[in-house]
């Protein structure tokens, strides 16, 4: 009798610990209740040039018509995949570009490579950022707080990269309409691109009047992220260090003329 209580034991406490570490495998799909303070993320960014060309050279006269008409046409792809890293530990992100050699297509660089590979260095603790970007011929690196985003919370859930994601809405820039999905399972309130601010990480990121997405398809906690390593991006020889409201100065101020694509360019550089 009494060796069969104990081995009724032993079943329970391995039982229990079989669940346990069940719950905390990495991608045990949402529910695992292991907070994660490190690792990196894979962003996969999806832009609709087509979208955005309809939107911006569609209208403003013949010759923009029917260069829209002509790309739809083509056998180039309408939308463009990007993918990016996100290395976080603790209250420290970076974000940056994973490089490919994927073919180049004119229309798509003209209207992806104003600040279309951006590395931003955030630190939580200190509410400052860095970003190295590219607009054409000019590189600028960008110090300034970061950005103050009025989020309202909603009650939408959805599971991006194994994790459940709660939904969130806000207005940037004055005009841009952002939706985003955070997890607080990843507690390090960062982000794609210099979106921060809510409640845990952002997995999810859609401008849907931008044509523009990104969205986790991984997260790794192997190897370590160690926090030395994050540090601010350096930029190259002849970077102008700036701000974010000088550099909207700069870009207006050159661009305003532009019509919708100058405004294109500008929110591109601002984001």
């Amino acid at each position: 009798m009494f060796k069969a209580k104990k081995m009724k034991k032993l079943i329970l406490y391995i039982s229990m610990a079989i669940a346990m570490v069940g719950m905390y495998l990495p991608g045990a799909h949402s529910q695992n209740a292991l907070f994660l303070d490190q690792g990196n993320i894979t962003f996969e960014k999806t832009t609709n040039v087509l979208a955005i060309m309809k939107d911006n050279m569609g209208d403003d006269n013949v010759w923009g018509a029917k260069m829209v008409e002509a790309y739809e046409k083509s056998n180039n792809p309408h939308s463009s995949t990007q993918n990016f890293n996100l290395a976080f530990n603790g209250n420290k992100t970076l974000y940056t570009p994973i490089e490919t050699d994927a073919p180049r297509i004119p229309m798509m660089d003209f209207l992806l490579s104003a600040a279309g590979n951006n590395q931003v260095y955030t630190n939580l603790d200190s509410a400052k950022s860095v970003a190295f970007k590219n607009i054409y011929d000019e590189s600028f690196l960008v110090t300034d707080s970061i950005r103050n985003i009025h989020w309202k919370i909603t009650d939408e859930t959805r599971t991006i990269a194994g994790f459940q994601c709660r939904r969130a809405n806000a207005i940037v820039m004055d005009s841009v309409y952002v939706v985003a999905f955070y997890t607080d399972l990843i507690p390090t309130s960062g982000g794609p691109e210099s979106f921060t601010g809510l409640p845990g990480m952002i997995l999810g990121l859609a401008l849907p009047h931008k044509h523009m997405t990104w969205f986790a398809t991984k997260v790794s906690v192997s190897p370590a992220v160690n926090s030395a390593s994050l540090v601010p991006p350096a930029g190259k020889r002849k970077t102008e260090t700036i701000t974010n409201k000088a550099l909207y100065d700069r870009l207006h101020s050159r661009l305003s003329d532009w019509g919708k694509n100058g405004q294109l360019i500008i929110q591109n550089g601002m984001l």
